[in-house]
């Protein structure tokens, strides 16, 4: 995959790709989950794709969740080493705006000092206007979030955070916009 650097904010470089994002190697991904355990969404299936019930056993152990509570999955660097490595897990339960799922979920990337993390196009596909109302409202949240994260946290070991898109070529468009205005 070609990585498209579209933004540098201090030290944080800010990529963008379209594709399969188990595919992509760092330290983690994040994903959205609810505090219920009804774990089907795309980026889910994903996961369980590639690593089985491997991630999602240590979100069910850490049970009951609340919203915006993050959870740190540990995988296998011999297994997957040319693929993600941890799972950072946000419990959205979509009673937030998008920018303090995001922020969350690098807050605790940062807490864990990855060096990168792979962040899905949330909330897009199936989930467009369950909180943000259209596709453009949505990609400008994310944008707020990592910008607000960037704004707290100047020193990061987050060096790479790069967002993907799964065959949604609109919402690539948008995403790329937002980031590039990120300042």
């Amino acid at each position: 995959m070609k990585r498209n650097l579209v933004n540098t904010v201090g030290k944080t470089q800010i990529y963008l790709e379209e594709g399969d994002i188990t595919q992509i190697p760092a330290d983690a991904m994040m994903a959205a989950i609810n505090s219920f355990g009804e774990w089907q969404g795309g980026i889910d299936r994903a996961i369980y794709r590639v690593a089985g019930e491997r991630y999602h056993s240590q979100a069910r152990k850490a049970m009951p969740l609340h919203d915006l509570q993050t959870v740190i999955a540990k995988g296998d660097r011999s297994r997957h080493r040319d693929q993600f490595n941890d799972v950072v897990f946000v419990v959205d339960d979509l009673r937030n705006p998008l920018d303090m799922v995001v922020y969350s979920g690098l807050e605790a990337a940062h807490q864990e000092q990855y060096g990168s993390l792979l962040i899905p196009a949330i909330r897009m596909g199936v989930m467009t206007g369950a909180v943000e109302k259209t596709p453009i409202e949505t990609v400008a949240k994310l944008g707020e979030g990592i910008l607000e994260f960037l704004r707290t946290y100047t020193e990061t070991n987050l060096k790479d955070v790069t967002f993907v898109v799964y065959r949604d070529p609109a919402s690539l468009t948008y995403l790329g916009t937002r980031l590039r205005q990120i300042r």
